[in-house]
């Protein structure tokens, strides 16, 4: 297709979740969009609402969510109008074929997982892209209390992906 999207494969979609995303890339090619991520908990599956946030990091390259000022959230469109988002989750996006061939794909100097979802935020806003949270998409997501698997040699990949991170940009 003319559009990727990308889920992890611990979410569950909601109803009319996709349509929202795909108008802002269809007005431009070089928008990547993501859904509020809801919450979905790893012990009894409990679905519930987030608060409509944006992607952050800190100064050690971490990933954070941060709050929407409410006077974002007051204009002509009200609280259904795409959010700037400085840097994404990762795992929960869409964006245009061409354009992530454009981009260069995924880093692949990055190792198994971490810092991926910054580089290729730093990427799209560098190389001429937009990144907005798409507030009337919504898709609820597992979030797990400790990292799932390890790494070869037990090397920290998060370190590994921020240094080269910064390196790299």
């Amino acid at each position: 297709g003319q559009v990727l999207v990308f889920l992890d494969s611990h979410c569950e979609v909601n109803e009319m979740w996709l349509q929202p995303l795909l108008t802002p890339i269809s007005e431009d090619r070089r928008t990547v969009v993501c859904p509020v991520i809801d919450i979905i908990s790893a012990d009894t599956l409990t679905y519930s609402s987030s608060p409509v946030v944006r992607g952050g990091f800190n100064w050690g390259l971490h990933f954070k969510w941060d709050l929407v000022p409410l006077s974002e959230l007051e204009g002509p469109e009200g609280a259904t109008a795409p959010i700037k988002s400085p840097t994404m989750a990762g795992g929960l996006f869409a964006m245009d074929r061409e354009y992530f061939n454009e981009l260069g794909q995924y880093d692949s100097g990055m190792d198994i997982w971490g810092g991926e979802n910054l580089e290729i935020s730093f990427r799209i806003w560098m190389c001429g892209g937009r990144l907005l949270i798409i507030p009337c998409s919504r898709v609820g997501h597992i979030f797990r209390k400790r990292r799932p698997y390890g790494s070869p040699g037990g090397q920290d990949t998060m370190a590994h992906n921020s240094l080269r991170l910064a390196h790299v940009w």
